[in-house]
């Protein structure tokens, strides 16, 4: 095995993580890529970079091709010690109908996490790239799909760890005189308390957005006279030239109106507001509210987005932890054990 961490590859398409959650909404549609995909692990007689030689993104996975649920991790769905130990490259593939309506509309492929670096191919060229298992990543693929049609997408991962990587790893090569390993053979080293899981661990979507929607809603509650409940926003959007005008309404849970603002940036009020407290703290825990932000332009809606929120503070003084302004006592302790036995 040469080159176990892929240096002579060239990557250009390093995506930066998401903003929203995708969402649907009256003008956003979606679907999920969920289900089972091919998947291809590197062999011990081949060399980790064979697929990026052989271009296997260009056609589907041929050879030891195995079904494999997404999400989910690798390691875990089959009874080989090989694959729950495996350090290196494998790949996914799937083919999945982009519907011809999508057509008018910009789309945008989504991954809730994939453990550790990931370079992401649609209809075999190359859309994203991401480093690091957790958080969501995204990027736009309007201009490569064929709508109405059959489109193929393919996802190289490796989960080999170094002393940059989170956590930290270091690759350790079995070179002996027995014989017990093939030329090159490596494994990953870790010093933590829990195993190095691997895969497409969450939700794949692939979601349809108007030309002109919401990009990012940034929030930050405050409390005033214990009893008012203020709502702080920022709203941006994908076509700064447009003159499309942005409307804030606060729903409570019944779905009830019971405040508005207008502009892409303010401040809402609502007075007797309901809080968001912890369990342990009031009858009524968790709280939330729920911001409808809208574009709206001559009349038209242009995009909505559905944002939950929860009005509540939180402060650390050198004595107190305060929630609201009252004293939080932390109880209960989570501790897990994976063993690799």
């Amino acid at each position: 095995m040469c080159d176990p961490f892929g240096l002579n590859r060239i990557s250009s398409l390093w995506t930066v993580s998401t903003a929203l959650y995708p969402r649907e909404s009256e003008t956003r549609d979606l679907k999920l890529l969920d289900g089972f995909w091919n998947f291809r692990v590197i062999t011990v007689d081949e060399d980790q970079n064979v697929g990026f030689t052989d271009k296997w993104y260009t056609k589907p996975l041929t050879g030891d091709v195995i079904p494999m649920p997404v999400p989910s991790s690798y390691n875990d769905i089959t009874q080989s010690r090989y694959l729950r130990d495996y350090a290196g490259w494998v790949w996914y593939d799937s083919s999945f109908f982009v519907p011809q309506e999508w057509k008018d509309s910009e789309v945008v492929l989504n991954f809730g996490s994939v453990n550790y670096e990931t370079i992401v191919y649609v209809n075999g060229k190359n859309v994203m790239n991401h480093t690091g298992g957790h958080l969501p990543f995204e990027e736009y693929v309007t201009n490569g799909l064929n709508y109405g049609e059959s489109n193929r997408i393919t996802v190289a991962l490796s989960n080999v760890l170094t002393q940059e990587t989170i956590p930290q790893g270091l690759v350790a090569y079995k070179n002996d005189t027995k014989g017990l390993y093939p030329k090159g053979f490596y494994i990953t080293k870790t010093n933590f308390d829990f195993f190095n899981y691997a895969g497409i661990h969450r939700h794949v979507t692939l979601y349809a957005l108007p030309k002109d929607h919401i990009n990012d809603i940034t929030v930050t509650t405050d409390i005033k006279d214990t009893k008012t409940g203020i709502i702080n926003y920022s709203v941006t959007h994908s076509d700064q030239t447009s003159k499309a005008e942005c409307v804030v309404d606060v729903l409570d849970k019944s779905g009830k109106v019971v405040s508005s603002s207008k502009g892409y940036s303010g401040s809402i009020t609502i007075e007797n507001a309901i809080f968001w407290w912890p369990y342990t703290v009031d009858p009524n825990p968790g709280y939330q509210y729920t911001l409808k932000v809208s574009l709206t332009e001559s009349g038209k809606t242009n995009d909505i987005y559905y944002q939950k929120v929860g009005i509540r503070t939180v402060k650390a003084t050198e004595k107190e932890f305060l929630i609201n302004g009252k004293s939080f006592y932390f109880t209960g302790f989570g501790k897990h054990e994976d063993e690799n036995v």
